[in-house]
């Protein structure tokens, strides 16, 4: 008995001279029986547990119960085992946080406590507190369990969550990409080139150079000091940095033959600084193009090996899909030579957070199949922030996995749905099972950085949509009562409400856009107009901070939306008039289509959706007006977004003509800071524009073409984490008035 009629009738007890997280046990367990039933349990230290109505945690073998000694020999590391006995209840530990985890279990188990976000708990209100006979012991399949994201910031959610936490195993600042921590290149490049990769002749600053002797000199030099700083920290980043290249030198190009794959020199070099520190774990990346095995390599067995899943579609189970194939191989033919991989699974749309993505039916398969192949450390990048898609869901059903792959999915989700969002739960699991099915339906795939619109016609399809909106119009009647269950409600349909969103600014004069046509007169539909507004109210009071990895704020994408559906059609003489590009943009973002420079609409914050892009080059574009014109104001529209390598250009030179051959020049505008290669935190879209003409219109007078020549940084600036990588310019909407 805890709790008798609202007064408390046990204690709790730790050892003298108990640790951290004992007492963080007997705390998480005092201040839970406070919440429930009013009772403040006292803590106290003993030499032994006392007898009876004690709650013993943290106990040595000597002071427990025969029985519960027998299964101590079983935990594992943040395994536990609770059991009563004479009328007190043990919880003892394998070590690490194993009694905290225990004390929780007991919470949930036994007591119907939940914790389904930092900010969402439930504490069942009683007057008694008693616990049966019951006997208990369980392990971690996984050695560590990591859901990246804000909800992870919490202590509190992560002990109820049973998860680590990145700052306590990895160095700080090397976790990841720490090639160029370890070997800047703004320190050695200008003097010493030959210490960087090799690439189509020249060298550039992407990548070190693995097969150079200074290269490692320097980076074990580095190495050790930063260890000597943090005398604490166990495991430590020497990896790739975040771009595709890798030196091709011929000694770096002789081991890539003989290992097959360019993660053959990464190993050599890992597995010889690992040599240095044999009380250290020196973790590396298979990532991208190191993601294949090396065939004679083998990584030392203080060698930690980063396996990303990032290229992989997230529709099917990795087993199941056959676009997978490669990763199935690669991991295997890691797991034939590595006892230490750590796997890196992506779970979300990083470009649109707060957007449908329904892969909840290929966490439990692919956690299982990661484990099948000998993985035992996790990290699941699921960036979880207040309003993105089901990151709260998200984030209980990966945790619950990361302990124990078999747990009942269905059960769990149930449970969470109920819990969260009361008598609605019941309307949220029916939304999420048709969104599940709809994707089935169609096949459709699922990448990690794509718009909604990409899916208007398979899982998103207005049909499905109508059904997905009448769920939730059931779900917020159900709410109706229960103002916390309601505001979570109306924040679990911002996505929705997001594609719709989406959707519409793709199909701008369709039948899913923002407009419809009269008479040649295009009008703003007013509950286009009310989605958005409503979105943005929805944002705000469910505290969303950002739509996408890059940082996207509701305020932001507001502004940007509002700007895109302000289409640019009357008096505008360049709407639906054709471009000429030179060379033409690439046929990766809006297909190479020309008609979206030209098509009314403005492109908004995501590069993949009404914006064309030229990498690393200049470019000319020719808009022919049809026919000769008297103009004021020619304008065209960049775009910037240095997480994915688009900058704005550095100058736009506008020329105009009366055959399309002859041009004179109008003006040049530049960025302020261009010359300095400066384009750091600049606003997210730019209109480059030519008011000049204002003042004397005739001077357009028998002008039927506008030329514009754009001038790119083409390679990204010093500041810029990938610096000398190629960049690019995306350019939208060209307007004549």
């Amino acid at each position: 008995m805890f709790v008798d009629h609202g007064r408390p009738a046990a204690a709790i007890e730790i050892p003298e001279g108990a640790g951290d997280v004992e007492r963080r046990a007997a705390e998480i367990l005092r201040s839970s029986v406070l919440k429930m039933s009013g009772a403040d349990l006292s803590i106290r230290t003993a030499a032994e547990p006392g007898r009876p109505g004690v709650v013993a945690i943290g106990f040595p073998q000597k002071d427990l119960p025969p029985g519960l000694v027998s299964s101590l020999s079983s935990l594992r590391l943040d395994g536990f085992a609770i059991a009563t006995s004479t009328g007190n209840l043990y919880v003892a530990g394998g070590g690490g946080k194993g009694v905290v985890y225990g004390v929780v279990h007991l919470l949930e188990k036994y007591f119907g406590c939940r914790r389904y976000s930092p900010s969402a708990e439930v504490f069942p209100q009683q007057n008694d507190l008693a616990l049966g006979c019951t006997f208990e012991v369980d392990n971690p399949v996984n050695e560590v369990r990591i859901v990246n994201g804000e909800f992870a910031l919490d202590p509190d959610y992560r002990d109820w969550m049973r998860l680590h936490f990145l700052d306590d195993l990895y160095g700080t600042g090397y976790y990841v990409h720490a090639f160029q921590k370890l070997v800047p290149w703004q320190t050695f490049f200008a003097a010493h080139p030959e210490y960087f990769a090799l690439m189509n002749g020249k060298r550039i600053i992407d990548q070190p150079c693995l097969s150079r002797p200074e290269v490692f000199d320097i980076a074990v030099a580095k190495l050790r000091e930063e260890m000597a700083a943090q005398p604490g920290k166990k495991i430590w980043s020497v990896s790739q940095n975040d771009n595709s290249s890798y030196c091709q030198c011929p000694e770096c190009l002789k081991i890539i033959e003989e290992e097959g794959s360019p993660a053959g020199p990464i190993i050599r070099f890992v597995n010889r600084v690992a040599a240095l520190f044999p009380d250290k774990t020196i973790s590396t990346l298979a990532y991208q193009y190191s993601r294949p095995a090396p065939r004679l390599a083998r990584p030392a067995p203080n060698v930690e090996v980063m396996l990303c899943t990032i290229e992989l579609n997230r529709s099917l189970p990795i087993a199941d899909d056959p676009s997978s194939v490669s990763f199935v191989r690669d991991i295997e033919a890691w797991g034939r030579i590595c006892g230490n991989i750590y796997l890196w699974d992506y779970t979300v749309n990083f470009s649109h957070h707060v957007s449908p993505f329904p892969n909840l039916h290929v966490l439990q398969p692919n956690i299982r199949f990661f484990v099948g192949h000998g993985v035992r450390r996790h990290f699941q990048q699921t960036n979880t922030s207040p309003g993105h898609e089901f990151s709260e869901l998200k984030s209980y059903l990966l945790a619950r996995l990361l302990w124990d792959p078999k747990t009942d999915v269905d059960s769990v989700m149930d449970d969470f749905l109920n819990g969260y969002y009361g008598k609605a739960g019941l309307f949220i699991r029916k939304y999420i099972d048709a969104l599940h099915a709809a994707l089935g339906r169609t096949g459709a795939k699922l990448d990690i950085y794509e718009p909604p619109a990409v899916h208007a016609e398979d899982y998103l399809s207005a049909a499905d949509v109508a059904t997905y909106n009448a769920l939730f119009d059931k779900a917020e009647a159900a709410a109706a009562g229960d103002p916390a269950a309601l505001e979570r409600v109306r924040t679990a349909r911002l996505p929705l409400m997001y594609a719709m969103l989406e959707i519409g600014k793709d199909d701008m004069f369709g039948p899913r856009g923002f407009y419809s046509e009269r008479g040649g007169r295009f009008s703003a539909r007013p509950e286009m107009v009310r989605l958005l507004e409503d979105f943005r109210a929805r944002a705000e009071d469910g505290d969303v901070r950002t739509l996408s990895e890059s940082g996207l704020s509701p305020t932001a994408y507001y502004d940007a939306a509002k700007r895109f559906i302000d289409v640019q059609v009357d008096g505008n003489l360049a709407f639906r008039r054709p471009v000429e590009a030179d060379p033409p943009p690439s046929m990766k973002y809006a297909r190479g289509d020309m008609s979206v420079l030209t098509n009314g609409v403005r492109g908004a914050s995501d590069f993949k959706v009404h914006w064309l892009g030229w990498e690393g080059i200049d470019f000319t574009l020719i808009i022919d007006l049809g026919k000769p014109v008297a103009a004021r104001e020619i304008s065209l529209s960049t775009l910037s977004d240095e997480r994915s390598w688009i900058l704005h250009p550095d100058r736009v030179t506008c020329s105009i003509s009366s055959d399309g051959v002859s041009f004179r020049e109008v003006g040049t505008v530049a960025l302020e800071g261009s010359l300095e290669g400066s384009h750091k935190g600049e606003e997210i879209i730019r209109a480059f524009s030519w008011t000049e003409l204002m003042t004397d219109p005739v001077s357009f007078a028998g002008r039927r073409y506008v030329r514009f020549f754009v001038e790119g940084t083409k390679h990204l600036p010093d500041w810029h984490p990938s610096a000398g990588g190629l960049s690019w310019v995306f350019v939208d909407e060209i307007v004549v008035r």
